[in-house]
């Protein structure tokens, strides 16, 4: 058994899904994590001697935590208040006690995770992803993460003006794409004490490329930037020329060791490459999409998950700070 937590309808659960019925003969289960408590049934059991948990569908199926191969943190679902609940301290109670205890279960299962849970919620924070970046040599583009408007306008003027601003989280009902910081934003900055924002230095580029890390296996695709009208390739996905992309054996090796050094099995890091062959770090994406890379380059990235689930053996090693796996 596979279990996948994502919504039912997400299509790359499905997609992985089916690859690992098809090539590999394992069952797999997409399990929204909404569900819990109202749809499905948590039970654990611990004495002196033995301890085990297990869930009971919506469809009256019994899955043993314990003999799950393997689990993917893909896309899991925030859990629902039972709208039977009138008053809102009950209804948190309720559902903080349900977060502790589903999350207390998943927590004791040995199988293999991509991601675990506390590492991919770590490695989700940005100022961890810079600072890991850093300690392993990828060049990063000076950036400012700031709620200070002093601050921003320095940042500003410091670099000429060839600045660009993005939010932190990519996950939400609101997608804001990367975007040029103009002089005539400068009189919003004060705006920035309702929340901060990551400013950096602008990096002339030309191609994008998102690089999926799944276990061992290392796919690069390549977005090129020639003639397209915008900061952030994802506004024209449709219309940039895309194709897989060969990055030089060192920066691959550091890619591999940022992932690692998070302590991820699986990660989508984005790259831009410059004029002079340059590769600057802009940010990790521990549930990124890779559907749209595999229609448009051809990669089997959703074969490889697939795989790696399959394989139910960790890739990932804890690194230091030279690089090196631990």
């Amino acid at each position: 058994m596979i279990v996948i937590f994502a919504r039912e309808d997400d299509r790359h659960a499905a997609a992985v899904a089916r690859v690992l019925t098809r090539d590999h003969r394992e069952e797999a289960m997409i399990f929204d994590l909404s569900a819990f408590p109202a749809d499905v049934r948590l039970s654990c059991s611990f004495s002196s001697h033995d301890g085990g948990c297990s869930f009971v569908d919506r469809d009256n199926r019994r899955i043993d935590l314990n003999s799950v191969r393997s689990f993917w943190w893909r896309r899991p679902q925030a859990l629902r208040p039972d709208p039977r609940i009138a008053d809102v301290h009950v209804q948190n109670f309720a559902m903080h006690e349900s977060l502790s205890a589903i999350y207390g279960a998943l927590r004791c299962c040995p199988g293999l995770w991509v991601n675990d849970i506390e590492h991919d919620q770590n490695a989700d924070y940005k100022p961890r992803q810079l600072a890991t970046v850093r300690r392993h040599g990828l060049q990063l583009a000076d950036t400012l993460i700031t709620n200070d408007p002093a601050e921003a306008r320095a940042f500003f003027h410091r670099h000429d003006g060839e600045v660009v601003y993005k939010s932190f989280n990519q996950r939400g009902l609101i997608w804001s794409p990367t975007r040029r910081l103009t002089a005539g934003d400068l009189v919003h900055l004060d705006s920035l004490q309702c929340a901060p924002v990551i400013f950096q230095r602008y990096v002339e580029g030309t191609c994008d490329i998102r690089v999926t890390v799944i276990g061992e296996s290392l796919f690069a695709t390549e977005f090129r930037l020639d003639h397209l009208n915008c900061v952030d390739h994802r506004l024209a996905l449709d219309t940039a020329p895309c194709a897989a992309h060969r990055l030089p054996p060192e920066i691959e090796r550091t890619v591999f060791d940022v992932v690692r050094g998070l302590k991820l099995e699986y990660g989508s890091v984005d790259l831009r490459m410059t004029p002079d062959g340059a590769y600057f770090f802009f940010e990790v994406n521990t549930a990124g999409e890779f559907l749209y890379l595999e229609e448009r380059s051809g990669q089997p990235i959703a074969s490889a998950m697939a795989a790696h689930l399959a394989s139910g053996q960790p890739a990932c090693r804890a690194t230091n700070g030279a690089g090196v796996a631990n």
